[in-house]
């Protein structure tokens, strides 16, 4: 009873520091609104993470930040759409795309959720690897690094909402069937995941559903849905296509970053040497044969 208590406090808590750097980065796009909707919008971006990072440091938890990656798209894509006299077919596509991608993932971080008193594992281990270099580590690191690299991923969406573009083509139903896909396969994939947590030892690695296809399916899914976004945009502006370079980003920072991280954590496993040797890195794919 009083651990439910102190997690529904905790996500309170958590819902009060995100209307507080909601109203702060609205408040800084209004300053900035002469600048134009997108760079104006990026400064409210960073403001915003910036009053997230202020409270962790209150709260002595980075883990604040961690539900900024999935809340913040939606809000910025229904924004960029309100700001306009009307609504065409392709904002309509991103809204539900993003509502989708950002509600299942809020509720995947939600259902994870124990408390204030939870640190991810990652942070804990860069605070130790280097305590001097840790205010720095986690103001660029772990919030600003992020919060960047999700913005230049939302460009490619900011051109045909801000353009008014209504038409649609078959390649921008492909885009935006590749972003519901995405966020199935997270969905599938993280569930998997934790009926695996819930019934296993720890000893082993997850080796069935997805897994047994790719080491990181959920990665999959969320670089796949950057990249979903900005095909829609490409559909109907191919002029544009340096904005590739948002899905290009985000695809490194997984392959580079977060993969890594995450393989050298669960490397001691009893039959992980033998699951990396069989399984794609991160695109499903069919297993290696045993020789």
């Amino acid at each position: 009873m009083q651990k439910d208590l102190n997690r529904t406090l905790s996500l309170f808590i958590v819902l009060f520091i995100y209307v507080i750097a909601l109203a702060v980065g609205f408040v800084i796009h209004k300053y900035f609104s002469e600048e134009g909707n997108m760079i104006s919008i990026l400064y409210a971006d960073i403001g915003a993470t910036i009053v997230v990072w202020l409270f962790g440091i209150l709260l002595k938890n980075s883990s604040v930040y961690d539900p900024y990656w999935s809340i913040i798209p939606p809000v910025v894509f229904v924004y960029w759409v309100l700001l306009k006299p009307s609504i065409t077919t392709i904002d309509v596509l991103l809204i539900i795309a993003s509502l989708v991608w950002g509600i299942r993932l809020t509720l995947n971080w939600i259902i994870g959720f124990t408390g204030l008193d939870y640190l991810d594992w990652r942070y804990a281990m860069l605070r130790e690897k280097n305590e001097k270099l840790w205010f720095f580590t986690n103001l660029i690191g772990i919030n600003m690094m992020p919060t960047l690299i999700v913005f230049g991923a939302m460009i490619p969406a900011y051109y045909p909402i801000s353009a008014n573009i209504n038409s649609v083509n078959a390649l921008t139903i492909i885009g935006f069937i590749i972003c519901l896909g995405a966020a199935t396969i997270q969905y599938i994939s993280d569930g998997q995941m934790r009926r695996f947590k819930q019934n296993s030892l720890g000893t082993s690695c997850i080796d069935y559903g997805l897994w047994r296809y790719s080491r990181h399916p959920n990665y999959f899914g969320e670089v796949s849905f950057w990249w979903g976004i900005w095909i829609i945009q490409i559909s109907v502006l191919p002029n544009l296509w340096l904005t590739v370079l948002g899905p290009i980003f985000m695809t490194l920072l997984f392959i580079y970053i977060s993969i890594p991280m995450m393989e050298k954590r669960i490397e001691h496993k009893e039959n992980y040497n033998t699951y990396k040797d069989e399984v794609s890195v991160i695109i499903p794919w069919f297993r290696k044969r045993k020789i």
